[in-house]
């Protein structure tokens, strides 16, 4: 993309640009005013920007911001702007400015920031000396600092536990004198009084220095590792107690590296049972926690450590009785010397106990995995069937590894989630350049057939038929393009939860009769026969536009995938709610493809075959859950398929 510069003129009177200013914006390359580029900001960055700019003319310094200018179809991107003054001969001053884009590397920091977040690391740098620190969000956290207040070595100092601070003092000092590596583990104080909080960090950097030997920069991130730091502390306190330091110690070792490195969540799970059930000298162990399948439904999973598997295959799955609830739950641990004898056990048919054949258990212990965000990723349970054998020292050990498990688990959801990511992005990417370039493509060789034709002085090119039929292929084009464009936006919409929603009376079978009539000429083009069946009256609360869309890409993938085939089009009440149904009498879908058709780029035959993103139904399961409705499917092979929209006659819930 060209640069955009541009120039002051007639004392700062007017600003003049060069023609990749109106090809970005498109606006004139003549404006009045030196500030005469603010008018294409975002409005969000006005303000801010605006008060730096007359700043900068004030004190004649060099303006340089990284901000948004919106291109001439009203999309912003990212551009980094710098002005510089210029002394003329007359002694007034000019400014010399010049826009670049820099919306991809923009989008790849967001991306990067987000991920970092995710993972609960605080970035922070800083000139040296130091006055002030930037840093992100979780490092302001991490101190239990305020969002937006400045923040300076001195705050970050007094944030540090009194036994800790000549140690970071000494630390920073060998850092950026003696040019050591910077690594430290310390406490901060969150809060004051009863309620002050101690929390681990461990914080690593790098000092950077200039030409001349001089430290100029100082760099690093920081993370929370309270969790790391209490499992060691319930380590030591045991190795004390119990003289086992050397086994114990082992054990968790172990662990902790193949947890830290394990990102398969099966190979994880089955490592953390067996390290628990090692460690709480338990008969058996087991540890059941809950995953999402391909349609994402939870079900749970389990692993045993002690026993065969065959011993536990014959029973069902723990229920939320009153012994298994609380740590379902997360609500704590639970550790009992006779659970036979505890006042919860046995009040559940049918077995009102254990069922026939289950190992005997006498102690009991049971230990929630809660992640940071406090959500119950499963439980951790030992047996033995001698009573008193679990101790408080058991129930630390098994309570710090499952923090670790914890951890490590979010660690391996995260890795999980940021593949599934590549992989979305790498399909949509292949999906969108195949999509986008058929319609362009066309365009390009319209274009050149009749920039010939004219070259040429041809005169049929300018007969009437032949223009239309030129602006009709290129309306198609354009329209294609557009609805390529609007479901990609929509897709960036659902993925940040703010696709929007104006709910308004709308009477449904007026709608959707507006809407087939538009299809009409496509469906008689596609050799369609319709049907209507349609109840009057039918008035609810909902979106216009976006019950035109979802029925729009019902009609158009009967079109893609039934082409031909009779269609039926019916509303309906059904209680209090009211019912738009689509049903073809095509091809039909497979029982074990119906749940893939709503998920993101999924279609039943081949990019070539069918043109598209794979967007639409994902998107219309989106618009009308946003409803607080249902789309489901209804279909066998042969048997041609029905779509079935479920709405809330009343709106959503929460919506007046």
């Amino acid at each position: 993309m060209p640069h955009i510069v541009w120039t002051s003129a007639g004392g700062g009177a007017a600003s003049v640009f060069n023609p990749a200013w109106h090809a970005f914006t498109g606006l004139p390359t003549q404006l009045p005013g030196a500030a005469a580029w603010l008018v294409a900001l975002h409005p969000d960055e006005v303000t801010a920007a605006t008060s730096a700019w007359e700043e900068a003319r004030a004190t004649e310094a060099q303006f340089e911001r990284e901000l948004r200018l919106r291109r001439a179809d009203g999309v912003y991107r990212w551009h980094h702007i710098r002005c510089v003054p210029v002394k003329t001969p007359e002694g007034s001053v000019r400014w010399l400015g010049s826009a670049t884009d820099i919306h991809e590397r923009k989008t790849q920091e967001v991306r990067f920031e987000l991920v970092v977040e995710g993972a609960g690391i605080g970035i922070w740098f800083c000139d040296l000396p130091v006055t002030t620190v930037t840093c992100n969000a979780t490092y302001r956290q991490l101190y239990g600092l305020p969002a937006e207040a400045l923040v300076t070595a001195d705050v970050l100092f007094r944030a540090i536990h009194p036994d800790d601070l000549a140690r970071a003092n000494e630390a920073v000092r060998r850092a950026v004198e003696d040019q050591e590596p910077y690594l430290l583990d310390f406490r901060v104080v969150i809060g004051e009084g009863e309620k002050a909080q101690v929390r681990w960090l461990q914080a690593t950097g790098r000092v950077f220095y200039d030409a001349h030997g001089r430290p100029e920069r100082f760099d690093g991130i920081t993370r929370d590792i309270t969790a790391q730091r209490q499992l060691e502390e319930s380590l030591r306190r045991t190795l004390i107690e119990k003289d086992e330091s050397l086994r114990t110690l082992e054990v968790i070792n172990a662990t902790g590296q193949s947890l830290a490195a394990e990102l398969q969540l099966e190979k994880l799970v089955q490592g953390v049972t067996d390290a628990a059930t090692r460690l709480s000298k338990a008969s058996f162990g087991a540890f059941f926690y809950n995953v999402l399948n391909e349609q994402g439904q939870s079900y749970m999973l389990y692993t045993l450590s002690g026993v065969p598997r065959e011993t536990f295959d014959k029973f069902p799955m723990p229920r939320a009785t009153r012994v298994f609830e609380p740590t379902f739950k997360g609500e704590g641990i639970i550790r009992s010397d006779d659970i036979t004898r505890d006042p919860r056990y046995g009040h559940n048919p049918p077995y009102q106990g254990m069922p026939p054949g289950h190992l005997p258990v006498r102690s009991y212990l049971a230990v929630p995995v809660k992640s940071r965000s406090g959500e119950v990723l499963g439980g951790l349970f030992f047996g033995h069937p001698v009573p008193g054998v679990f101790t408080e020292r058991e129930e630390r050990l098994v309570a710090g590894l499952a923090a670790q498990a914890a951890v490590a688990m979010d660690n391996a959801r995260l890795f999980q989630r940021a593949q599934e990511a590549i992989t979305s992005r790498d399909t949509f990417l292949s999906i969108a350049s195949h999509e986008l370039r058929t319609p362009i493509t066309s365009m390009k060789m319209q274009t050149q057939y009749m920039r010939k034709r004219i070259a040429n002085n041809d005169p049929s090119a300018f007969l009437p038929e032949r223009v239309t039929r030129l602006v009709e292929q290129t309306e198609r084009s354009i329209g294609r393009l557009s609805r390529l464009v609007e479901d990609m936006l929509d897709i960036s919409r659902i993925a940040i939860g703010r696709l929007n929603m104006q709910f308004e009376r709308v009477e449904l079978s007026a709608l959707t009769r507006e809407v087939v009539e538009r299809f009409g000429p496509q469906l008689g083009e596609a050799g369609h026969t319709l049907e209507l069946h349609l109840t009057p009256g039918l008035v609810g609360r909902w979106d216009r536009d976006r019950l035109e869309q979802v029925l729009a890409n019902l009609l158009t993938n009967a079109l893609k995938y039934a082409p031909g085939a009779a269609l039926k089009v019916t509303t309906r009440t059904l209680g209090t709610s009211a019912i738009l149904e689509v049903e073809d009498r095509g091809p039909g879908i497979a029982p074990k493809d119906q749940h893939r058709i709503f998920e993101r780029f999924e279609r039943l035959v081949d990019a070539s075959q069918i043109s598209g993103l794979g967007l639409g139904l994902h998107i219309s399961k989106h618009i009308v859950e946003a409803h607080g409705g249902t789309i489901r499917v209804h279909s066998a092979l042969g048997e041609g398929a029905s779509f079935v929209v479920e709405l809330p006659i009343s709106g959503p819930s929460g919506q007046g």
